[in-house]
């Protein structure tokens, strides 16, 4: 579903627009994931084929099961000495998002810039704050999307740095080719990236296979607060900040965490709910299954996200009113009251 105010752009009309800058800013969303990362750094590699000055800067830290990417060294995180570079910027890409807040920190700068500012990104509902917008709300990833918009350069050489970033992108988008906007277009394109030079097994292993131990105990905890709900259809867990703080866990450390709580036998929806040294706010992440449309639920909060998968977070809130609300809320899915009782 597109703004009304907005004009979705073609891949090549946005091609045609890189081309003729010299300088850009490439960025995505706090908490990037492997979509937004992966994203940033082909279209960053590509950039470097064209001669185009490019520099990747976030609102957050990369997680540490990306850190293994080509390039990754060209991520940066925003500081105030970013200011200048990004003000006297060609464009500004905005990746893997499609609102103007969802940078934080970068807001304020990236709106004042004079660049001409795009958007890129498979979520729908955009708000309307850039100048272009490609936005395919049927595509399994932002990743799916930077290769359409690549491939319209027929002279594009399909390194294996850029060939492994997209592969990264929609691996973890689709959840390992699972959910359901995965195609055979989806296929053929990975079937691509493969014989580009991405190593599908290695970046397997690195994404989910390689677990820091203070991450093994944050998952521990979080597994451990575990609690059902309207008779265990609905699965609630909580980390603290002194969880956190006990465990030497990170930010990073519960990408993926969520992605566990439909597989327990009954369950249709999954809260992982946060509170974070640090952080004033509150972060809800929803999984589903089935008919539970979890992103109805996050933009009541102020979030969005996909159908199945969605996250909102919440200022001037404790995680026990956060845990109230959202267990209230969810009940009308499964047609049921409030009942704090009818956990497991």
């Amino acid at each position: 579903m597109i703004n009304e105010k907005i004009k979705n752009s073609t891949e090549e009309e946005l091609h045609k627009i890189l081309l003729n800058t010299k300088k850009i800013t490439i960025t995505t969303h706090v908490s990037p994931d492997g979509d937004a990362i992966g994203s940033e750094l082909a279209l960053y590699f590509y950039c470097l084929q064209r001669d185009i000055q490019a520099r990747i800067i976030n609102c957050s830290e990369t997680p540490y099961n990306l850190q293994f990417l080509s390039g990754i060294e060209n991520v940066n995180v925003y500081k105030e000495g970013d200011k200048e570079y990004i003000m006297n910027s060609d464009a500004v890409f905005v990746l893997d998002l499609n609102s103007s807040p969802r940078i934080k920190v970068m807001e304020d700068v990236v709106l004042q810039s004079k660049a001409i500012k795009i958007v890129i990104d498979h979520h729908i509902e955009p708000s309307f704050f850039a100048d272009y917008y490609h936005i395919d709300s049927a595509s399994a990833s932002t990743g799916e999307l930077i290769w359409k918009i690549l491939n319209c350069d027929k002279q594009l050489k399909i390194t294996p740095e850029i060939a492994s970033a997209l592969y990264t992108a929609i691996m973890t988008d689709t959840g390992s080719f699972r959910f359901p906007h995965t195609t055979s277009e989806t296929h053929l394109i990975i079937a691509e990236l493969i014989k580009y030079g991405a190593d599908h097994v290695k970046i397997y292993e690195e994404v989910y296979n390689i677990i820091p131990y203070p991450a093994v105990l944050l998952q521990g905890e979080a597994y451990a607060s575990s609690e059902l709900f309207y008779d265990g259809k609905l699965v609630v867990m909580t980390l603290t900040k002194e969880i956190f703080k006990k465990t030497g866990g990170l930010d990073s450390d519960i990408e993926g965490i969520v992605e566990h709580t439909v597989t327990i036998k009954g369950v249709q929806a999954g809260v992982l709910i946060t509170e974070r040294p640090n952080d004033p706010e509150i972060r809800i992440s929803f999984r589903s299954k089935g008919d539970i449309n979890v992103r109805e639920l996050a933009v009541e909060l102020g979030g969005g996200g996909h159908f199945h998968a969605a996250g909102a977070r919440l200022s001037n809130a404790t995680l026990s009113d956060a845990k109230k609300l959202v267990i209230e809320k969810t009940g009308k899915f499964f047609e049921q009251p409030l009942s704090l009782d009818s956990g497991g």
